[in-house]
């Protein structure tokens, strides 16, 4: 099978959510901060059933809401912090800095990981064990299959996309 494009449909990226997380995920929950939060890649609006594939920093902002939400910090405050800090997120993955997003009281902010956690944070979340070995998972995941349904077949590579 020949390597397809390193994009996951809502479903498989629940299905990898919840195997990377060990939490129950639902497709909901990822709509919900992807595409109604605005925090996802492409957020666009989609007409006549087409799909909407998800790229490997829609997943890793997924997995930064998962930890947050397993440290106990409330759905609302997760997607606005993650809206504030998404900039900087994908600046600190780019270059493999070793920050953190911490939650103090109702404020996020990316802390060296040098200094430990510090006593006053609510919330800690490493940003570089987010991004450890998740491209390689997607791209097993996406190896998996050749289309995607929109309302009928279509080679995975033939979906628009805005950003890969």
């Amino acid at each position: 099978m020949g390597r397809n494009v390193r994009a996951l449909t809502l479903r498989e990226v629940t299905r990898l959510l919840t195997d990377l997380s060990g939490l129950t995920v639902s497709e909901r929950q990822v709509s919900y901060l992807l595409i109604t939060g605005g925090v996802g890649a492409d957020a666009a609006y989609r007409v006549h059933g087409r799909t909407r594939l998800y790229g490997s920093l829609d997943v890793a902002l997924a997995r930064a809401a998962l930890g947050l939400r397993a440290e106990g910090v409330s759905p609302q405050l997760t997607r606005v912090v993650i809206t504030y800090l998404r900039d900087d997120l994908v600046r600190a993955w780019r270059s493999a800095a070793p920050l953190a997003l911490a939650i103090t009281g109702v404020q996020g902010s990316l802390e060296p990981v040098a200094k430990g956690r510090p006593s006053r944070v609510s919330a800690w979340v490493p940003l570089r064990s987010l991004w450890q070995g998740l491209e390689a998972r997607i791209q097993e995941v996406a190896d998996s299959r050749d289309d995607v349904w929109m309302y009928r077949r279509v080679r995975v590579s033939a979906v628009p996309r805005n950003t890969l």
